[in-house]
């Protein structure tokens, strides 16, 4: 048969291609199957897309803006303990006792230079009833050689740890934002405002030329009434039977409390652990297909609504079949028609299928297994910060044994 070229014949409404006989067709078919390739999309079209560029940039930058937030906080609690790492030099140190301003205690150390001087220092932060403040106690400080009168204890304190994992936050949010969305020219110059933001909260907390160090977040001085206060030891102030007593119900309290949020701690964890293995046996043992997303569902809750993927695939079998993802957002992450990949167990495609987000499947998990973690330790911290017998008790012992 012959083949004719691919020239379009006058007057014809035919849709051609190169190498193919011309096969009129009429105009609504055209329209409806969308084969002309000349046609021009409608400029309906073309406002929708700039809508849907629109949602991705703004929900990319409400993500950077919270990576701006948590990077600010945690240059905040962080920023001045960096100063303090990079800036001063670590010596062993003891506790000499405590000034007494009001009904705060603000520790004493003394501690030896590399260079044989001794020097007495003052903290600028109060600090609770804690073994910290027993006298004798050896620790190491960070000093400055210029300001020997200023040291900062050089142990992870909690307030640094918190600033850190705002730091993590941070960047897992940054990863989220240029994961799930495309990086555009927007996308740098937000994560150029972002970098700036953090440098110039960090360059906040540290102390100005001129200033004097400081390990208070605040920036504050000491108590006026604190200058030239005699330095006590601790043992000497908690003897009284007010002390005992608030000491004994603080450990009542902690026999209470204590159980409860370490038991909730083991449960976030265990429940973190749980989703952990799910996903492991998903990527090691399940298969994996190619779904469409057909509409994303509203899920209305007491603390606001939620868009959920609805996914159809087929399994290896030809199984077809549809689920709601268990992750929602709003505005919705996904729009309808939207390829995406499926994990799932042969066994249970219906349960077990959930949408394929790479690096992100693990994001709860992770999530739920460090806050699982860091309830428990701090609450076995302040449980082991509060002391088990009272001073007096304490104080007899030591006579006794003398």
């Amino acid at each position: 048969m012959p083949l004719v070229s691919a020239r379009r014949q006058p007057g014809s409404r035919a849709c051609y291609c190169a190498a193919r006989r011309i096969v009129p067709r009429p105009a609504a078919a055209i329209l409806a199957v969308g084969v002309c390739r000349h046609r021009r999309r409608p400029p309906l079209f073309k406002l929708l897309d700039l809508f849907a560029d629109a949602s991705v940039l703004l929900n990319q930058a409400a993500l950077l803006a919270g990576a701006a937030l948590f990077g600010g906080v945690g240059a905040l609690l962080a920023g001045n303990r960096l100063y303090w790492r990079f800036r001063g030099r670590s010596v062993q140190g003891t506790v000499a006792g405590v000034r007494v301003s009001g009904r705060l205690y603000y520790p004493v150390y003394r501690y030896k230079s590399p260079a044989g001087r001794r020097f007495q220092a003052t903290s600028d932060v109060a600090a609770g009833v804690s073994p910290k403040l027993v006298t004798g106690r050896k620790l190491r400080l960070l000093f400055l050689k210029k300001h020997p009168d200023r040291v900062a204890e050089a142990g992870v304190q909690i307030v640094e740890a918190v600033g850190w994992g705002f730091f993590a936050l941070a960047a897992l949010a940054v990863g989220i934002a240029t994961t799930l969305w495309p990086v555009t020219p927007p996308t740098w110059v937000m994560l150029g405002g972002v970098v700036i933001f953090v440098i110039y909260r960090l360059r906040r907390a540290m102390p100005v030329r001129g200033e004097k160090p400081f390990t208070s977040l605040l920036r504050q001085p000491p108590p006026e009434d604190l200058v030239g206060a005699p330095v006590h030891p601790i043992e000497e102030i908690l003897s009284g039977p007010i002390r005992a007593e608030r000491q004994r119900k603080q450990r009542i309290a902690g026999l209470i409390v204590t159980p409860i949020l370490v038991a909730v701690g083991v449960g976030v964890f265990a429940l973190g652990a749980h989703l952990g293995r799910t996903t492991y046996l998903l990527l090691s043992t399940g298969e994996r297909a190619h779904g469409t997303v057909l509409f994303c569902e509203l899920v209305k809750t007491l603390h606001g609504s939620s868009y959920y993927p609805v996914v159809q695939f087929a399994t290896r079998h030809g199984q077809a079949v549809q689920f709601r993802d268990k992750m929602g957002s709003d505005p919705p992450a996904y729009r309808e028609g939207q390829a995406v990949d499926v994990l799932y167990f042969p066994t249970i495609p219906e349960t077990s299928a959930t949408i394929d987000r790479g690096a992100l499947n693990w994001l709860a998990p992770a999530i739920l297994c460090i806050g699982g973690v860091f309830l428990a330790v701090v609450a076995l911290g302040a449980r082991l910060g509060v002391p088990r017998h009272p001073p007096e008790a304490n104080q007899r012992k030591g006579k006794g044994a003398g």
